[in-house]
C-alpha cells in the first residue's frame, strides 16, 4: 500500500489516506504500478477501499483495547483470553473438524498443511447451525481467512478459481489469483457456488 502511495505521488494524484510513501521504491515495482493506477476510476476504487477497510479496522481496534485491559496481577486470566479469542477465530469446533477433514488438513487456496493456522471459514456469514454446514465453509490459513473476510480475495463460482482485489497486485497475494481451489475429499463436500456468488457480489473490485 505504500508502494501504491508512492506511484500516486509521482503521478501527482493524492497519496492514500494514512499511508506515507514508501521509500525506494525500484522500477520493477513502479512499472507494475503505474499503469494500473492512470484510471481514474480504479484509483477511485482503490483509495474508497483502502479508506473504508482502514476506518473499520481502527474501529474494532479501538474496541479491542477498551476491552483487553492488561493487567500484569491477571496473567493466566489474560492467556485464557488469548487462548479463547484463537479458538474463537478458528470457528466452531465441530464445523473446523468437519472442514479439515473435507479438505485434508490443507488450506483450500494455499495448499497450506500447518493445521495449527487453518481456521473455518464461512461463506455465507453465520446465522445458525444450518450455516455450520460443509458446503458453506472454506479451510484457510489465517491470513487469507483475513483477506477473505475483508472480501479482498473471492473465489469465481463457475470455474473455482481464485480471484484476488487489485489492492492485492504487487503483494505476495498476487501470485494466489487464478490458483484453483483445493478439491474436497468428497464430491458432495464440494462448497456451495451460490455463496460464492454471494461472496463475491460483496466486492466492489469485480
Amino acid at each position: 500500500m505504500q508502494n501504491i502511495s508512492y506511484v500516486l505521488q509521482q503521478l501527482g494524484q493524492p497519496r492514500l489516506d494514512g499511508l506515507r510513501p514508501a521509500a525506494n521504491v525500484g522500477p520493477t515495482i513502479t512499472g507494475q504500478l503505474t499503469p494500473l493506477l492512470q484510471t481514474t476510476g480504479e484509483l477511485a476504487l482503490l483509495s474508497s477501499l483502502s479508506n473504508a477497510i482502514q476506518k473499520e479496522l481502527e474501529e474494532e481496534e479501538r474496541l479491542a483495547e477498551a476491552a483487553h485491559v492488561f493487567s500484569p496481577s491477571n496473567v493466566e486470566d489474560q492467556r485464557r483470553r488469548a487462548v479463547a479469542s484463537i479458538v474463537r477465530r478458528r470457528g466452531q469446533p465441530a464445523f473446523r473438524k468437519a472442514l479439515l477433514a473435507a479438505y485434508d488438513f490443507r488450506c483450500a487456496v494455499t495448499g497450506c498443511g500447518l493445521v495449527e493456522i487453518l481456521e473455518a471459514a464461512h461463506v455465507y456469514p453465520y446465522k445458525n447451525e444450518a450455516t455450520n454446514s460443509v458446503t458453506n465453509g472454506l479451510l484457510l490459513r489465517a491470513d487469507v481467512h483475513t483477506l477473505f473476510d475483508l472480501c479482498l480475495i473471492a473465489v469465481d463460482p463457475s470455474s473455482l478459481r481464485v480471484m484476488t482485489a487489485p489492492l492485492l497486485r504487487g503483494s505476495e497475494y498476487a501470485s494466489l489469483t487464478g490458483s484453483q481451489l483445493a478439491t474436497t475429499v468428497r464430491s458432495a463436500q464440494t462448497v456451495n457456488r451460490d455463496s460464492l456468488e454471494w461472496h463475491l457480489s460483496r466486492c466492489e473490485w469485480r
